[in-house]
């Protein structure tokens, strides 16, 4: 009895100095900087707070890039930040189903082989891409070796994949929610970006859920970027031209065409352009939308550095943030923070009874459409375009309700304090 004494005091002295010491963390996303989707820089600055708060972190990603030739191939293995960061290749995907399947799957068991065969994590971190499987298995890896898992849930699978069809198959659709409401059900805390994402994962428990946390996305970090004067010529505004920029995918989830289709109602307002910055697969159809509009009030410009992306923010009198209809349910789009940080109002085509929605009537920074409603689109458009006084005032408030709600120093805090929970735990 003495000896098995001793032997739990020591085990809780080593747990206190190993409190005291950070705790060993583990963040797993497909992309991680300087890829270019918006999370792989997010996802830096999250782990970079933590190694300033003293804990040890290593990121778990791979390659090649997002947008293939978009970056040049790197390390394997290298040091940023202080932080141990592993890309393990993949195959090219280029569109192939197949290979993405197979990705997903070598992904998945390179999750659990990694966590196994390095030193002990205290907690394992993943996102939701790819969806449901990633953060399946960062939840067995941190079961077998006794860490916490955080699941940080960007976007809701595969209630997602069933607005795209991608998951439309009833089986399969029920497989793969029974996992992921699995995962949630078995982390130590799921991060979630909105109340109302946090209202679909618990509605799809017997229960509500206890580990259910609210921490929104944060503007876009520069790291390293050289802020621009102006705009490349071509991206450049005329004089006294209103408009109308979106900057981010260009997919399906979007709901863009009612932005396109608004457009070709206001062909009388030669003062009026949209303008849409990114790539995506609805961004062919979108062009042929666009018809005899493409390149004179409706323009396309591809990826560009964020710093180029900002500038495009900056010369918009309103930027465009719009979703398919049931979208804001399980998902929230992050690139409000970046058009509120350069203190831009906002056009927003997503349901009345949406968080953000709600977000941007309380605080004056914007006008609310139906998704999908393209006579409002067009009407709010003319309005705002008839209308440059109003626009100042919600120009004037935008920057304030930005910070106050997305305030990049207050959000990492809160990741901290995310941590800070977890580690009081172990003691």
């Amino acid at each position: 009895m003495i000896p098995y004494l001793n032997r739990s005091l020591e085990i809780i002295k080593m747990n206190k100095e190993r409190t005291k010491q950070g705790l060993r963390i583990l963040a797993i996303h497909r992309h991680y900087w300087p890829d270019t989707p918006p999370y792989a820089s997010i996802l830096r600055s999250i782990v970079l707070r933590w190694t300033e708060d003293g804990h040890k972190v290593e990121v778990l990603s791979t390659q090649p890039s997002y947008k293939q030739q978009a970056i040049p191939r790197q390390p394997a293995v290298e040091y940023l930040d202080g932080i141990r960061v592993r890309r393990l290749s993949l195959l090219a995907e280029k569109g192939r189903l197949l290979r993405k399947v197979f990705n997903i799957g070598i992904f998945s068991v390179a999750i659990i082989v990694y966590a196994i065969l390095r030193r002990r994590f205290d907690v394992i971190m993943a996102s939701t891409a790819p969806p449901v499987l990633t953060g399946f298995a960062a939840r067995i890896a941190a079961k077998l070796t006794g860490a916490k898992f955080v699941y940080h849930c960007m976007d809701i699978h595969p209630e997602i994949g069933s607005l795209s069809g991608e998951f439309s198959h009833p089986l399969l659709f029920d497989i793969l929610r029974r996992i992921d409401a699995s995962n949630c059900r078995n982390a130590a805390a799921v991060v979630v970006l909105s109340r109302d994402m946090l209202n679909s994962v618990n509605n799809r428990q017997n229960e509500k859920l206890r580990n259910v946390v609210i921490i929104n996305n944060f503007s876009l970090p520069f790291f390293g970027d050289e802020e621009i004067a102006s705009l490349p010529v071509e991206m450049s505004k005329s004089s006294g031209v209103f408009r109308v920029v979106f900057t981010g995918n260009i997919g399906r989830f979007q709901g863009l065409d009612t932005a396109v289709a608004a457009m070709h109602q206001l062909v009388g307002y030669s003062n009026i352009e949209l303008v849409l910055l990114g790539e995506g697969k609805a961004l062919q159809e979108l062009k042929l939308m666009a018809g005899a509009l493409l390149g004179k009030s409706v323009k396309f410009f591809p990826h560009q550095p964020s710093a180029v992306a900002k500038a495009l923010i900056r010369s918009a009198d309103i930027c465009l943030v719009s979703l398919i209809p049931e979208l804001y349910k399980y998902a929230y789009p992050s690139k409000t923070m970046t058009y509120l940080c350069e203190g831009r109002p906002l056009l927003v085509a997503v349901e009345q009874a949406s968080e953000i929605a709600g977000f941007v009537c309380k605080e004056g920074i914007g006008m609310c459409v139906q998704p999908g409603d393209i006579d409002a689109m067009a009407g709010a458009i003319r309005i705002l375009a008839d209308k440059p006084h109003s626009l100042d005032n919600m120009a004037s408030c935008a920057k304030g309700a930005g910070k106050a709600k997305f305030d990049t120093t207050t959000i990492l805090a809160q990741w901290s304090q995310l941590i800070n929970n977890l580690q009081v735990g172990k003691e």
